[in-house]
Protein backbone atom coordinates (compact mmCIF):
# COMPACT_ATOMS: atom_id res chain seq x y z
CA UNK A 1 0.00 0.00 0.00
CA UNK A 2 1.44 3.21 -1.05
CA UNK A 3 1.41 6.12 1.68
CA UNK A 4 0.19 9.54 0.15
CA UNK A 5 3.19 11.04 -0.11
CA UNK A 6 4.66 8.40 -2.15
CA UNK A 7 4.68 9.06 -6.04
CA UNK A 8 2.13 7.03 -7.67
CA UNK A 9 3.85 5.84 -11.25
CA UNK A 10 2.52 3.14 -13.32
CA UNK A 11 4.04 1.54 -16.80
CA UNK A 12 2.69 2.53 -20.12
CA UNK A 13 0.72 0.02 -22.14
CA UNK A 14 1.70 0.13 -25.64
CA UNK A 15 -1.52 -1.70 -26.86
CA UNK A 16 -3.58 1.58 -25.39
CA UNK A 17 -1.22 4.24 -27.10
CA UNK A 18 -3.62 5.72 -29.84
CA UNK A 19 -3.45 8.69 -32.16
CA UNK A 20 -2.83 12.36 -30.98
CA UNK A 21 -1.73 10.89 -27.83
CA UNK A 22 1.09 13.13 -26.06
CA UNK A 23 4.15 11.22 -25.33
CA UNK A 24 7.97 11.57 -24.20
CA UNK A 25 10.53 9.49 -24.63
CA UNK A 26 13.63 10.30 -22.91
CA UNK A 27 16.88 7.37 -23.11
CA UNK A 28 20.56 7.90 -22.17
CA UNK A 29 22.56 5.22 -24.75
CA UNK A 30 25.88 4.44 -25.83
CA UNK A 31 26.28 4.82 -29.25
CA UNK A 32 28.08 1.56 -31.03
CA UNK A 33 27.62 2.59 -34.61
CA UNK A 34 27.34 6.00 -35.99
CA UNK A 35 26.73 7.71 -39.30
CA UNK A 36 25.04 10.99 -40.21
CA UNK A 37 21.96 9.48 -40.72
CA UNK A 38 21.42 6.27 -38.62
CA UNK A 39 22.82 5.61 -34.99
CA UNK A 40 22.89 2.26 -33.57
CA UNK A 41 22.83 3.10 -30.01
CA UNK A 42 22.96 0.32 -26.23
CA UNK A 43 20.39 1.57 -23.90
CA UNK A 44 22.55 2.76 -20.66
CA UNK A 45 19.76 1.78 -18.08
CA UNK A 46 18.29 -1.86 -19.93
CA UNK A 47 21.23 -2.60 -22.39
CA UNK A 48 18.42 -3.10 -25.11
CA UNK A 49 19.37 -2.28 -28.70
CA UNK A 50 17.86 0.13 -30.81
CA UNK A 51 18.51 2.67 -33.88
CA UNK A 52 17.77 6.47 -34.27
CA UNK A 53 16.93 7.25 -37.29
CA UNK A 54 17.05 10.80 -39.20
CA UNK A 55 19.68 13.40 -39.23
CA UNK A 56 17.21 16.48 -37.70
CA UNK A 57 16.57 13.75 -35.43
CA UNK A 58 19.78 12.99 -34.28
CA UNK A 59 20.59 17.03 -34.15
CA UNK A 60 18.02 17.29 -31.60
CA UNK A 61 19.99 15.11 -29.14
CA UNK A 62 22.20 15.75 -26.53
CA UNK A 63 25.79 14.77 -25.81
CA UNK A 64 28.47 14.49 -22.65
CA UNK A 65 30.88 14.76 -25.47
CA UNK A 66 30.54 17.15 -28.03
CA UNK A 67 30.81 20.87 -28.18
CA UNK A 68 31.07 23.47 -30.12
CA UNK A 69 32.91 26.39 -27.90
CA UNK A 70 34.77 26.51 -24.73
CA UNK A 71 33.54 29.08 -22.31
CA UNK A 72 35.97 30.12 -19.27
CA UNK A 73 34.51 30.21 -15.60
CA UNK A 74 34.56 30.70 -12.56
CA UNK A 75 34.48 27.99 -10.06
CA UNK A 76 30.95 29.01 -8.64
CA UNK A 77 29.18 29.59 -12.84
CA UNK A 78 30.33 26.27 -12.79
CA UNK A 79 28.86 24.77 -9.63
CA UNK A 80 26.18 26.55 -11.27
CA UNK A 81 25.80 25.18 -14.55
CA UNK A 82 26.26 21.66 -12.65
CA UNK A 83 23.31 22.06 -10.59
CA UNK A 84 20.58 22.94 -13.00
CA UNK A 85 22.01 20.72 -15.77
CA UNK A 86 18.86 18.36 -15.18
CA UNK A 87 17.71 15.57 -17.38
CA UNK A 88 20.93 15.83 -20.34
CA UNK A 89 24.41 14.31 -20.22
CA UNK A 90 26.99 15.85 -19.00
CA UNK A 91 31.34 15.39 -18.73
CA UNK A 92 32.77 16.86 -15.08
CA UNK A 93 36.30 16.83 -14.33
CA UNK A 94 36.55 17.50 -11.03
CA UNK A 95 39.58 15.87 -7.98
CA UNK A 96 38.77 13.37 -5.59
CA UNK A 97 39.32 12.90 -2.18
CA UNK A 98 42.71 11.43 -2.69
CA UNK A 99 43.48 14.63 -5.25
CA UNK A 100 43.14 12.34 -8.57
CA UNK A 101 41.73 14.04 -11.07
CA UNK A 102 38.49 11.74 -12.30
CA UNK A 103 36.44 12.31 -15.73
CA UNK A 104 32.90 11.17 -15.21
CA UNK A 105 30.49 10.91 -18.08
CA UNK A 106 26.76 10.72 -16.37
CA UNK A 107 24.18 12.92 -15.98
CA UNK A 108 22.86 14.77 -12.25
CA UNK A 109 20.50 12.70 -10.19
CA UNK A 110 20.72 15.42 -6.89
CA UNK A 111 22.47 18.67 -6.26
CA UNK A 112 23.41 19.87 -2.69
CA UNK A 113 24.05 23.19 -3.22
CA UNK A 114 24.25 23.97 0.67
CA UNK A 115 27.05 21.05 0.96
CA UNK A 116 29.14 22.04 -2.36
CA UNK A 117 28.43 18.33 -3.62
CA UNK A 118 25.91 16.94 -6.18
CA UNK A 119 25.32 13.48 -6.84
CA UNK A 120 26.04 11.95 -10.12
CA UNK A 121 25.37 8.66 -11.88
CA UNK A 122 28.49 7.34 -13.86
CA UNK A 123 26.93 6.15 -17.17
CA UNK A 124 30.31 4.59 -17.77
CA UNK A 125 29.79 2.26 -15.17
CA UNK A 126 27.38 -0.99 -15.80
CA UNK A 127 26.50 -2.11 -12.25
CA UNK A 128 24.03 -0.46 -10.30
CA UNK A 129 26.99 1.29 -7.74
CA UNK A 130 27.45 4.01 -10.04
CA UNK A 131 26.47 7.10 -8.13
CA UNK A 132 29.50 9.43 -7.11
CA UNK A 133 29.16 12.82 -5.36
CA UNK A 134 30.80 15.46 -7.20
CA UNK A 135 32.30 18.45 -4.90
CA UNK A 136 31.70 21.75 -6.77
CA UNK A 137 34.98 23.41 -5.40
CA UNK A 138 37.18 20.58 -6.89
CA UNK A 139 35.65 20.82 -10.49
CA UNK A 140 37.93 21.59 -13.52
CA UNK A 141 35.59 21.53 -16.36
CA UNK A 142 32.07 20.70 -17.49
CA UNK A 143 30.60 19.51 -20.59
CA UNK A 144 26.95 20.06 -21.58
CA UNK A 145 24.78 21.00 -23.97
CA UNK A 146 27.74 21.83 -26.61
CA UNK A 147 29.75 23.80 -24.31
CA UNK A 148 33.18 23.07 -22.63
CA UNK A 149 33.02 25.22 -19.27
CA UNK A 150 37.05 25.54 -18.21
CA UNK A 151 37.18 26.85 -14.67
CA UNK A 152 39.37 29.71 -14.67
Amino acid sequence: MKTENEKVTHPLKADEVKQNDIMAFVYYAKVDKASPDVLHVRNIDDGMDFRVEGKKLIERGFSADQYEETVKVSKTRAAEILISSYNVPLTVCFEKLDGEERVLRGRLVRPEPLLGRSMVEDLDIDDSHRQRLVDHRTIRYLIVEGVKYEVK
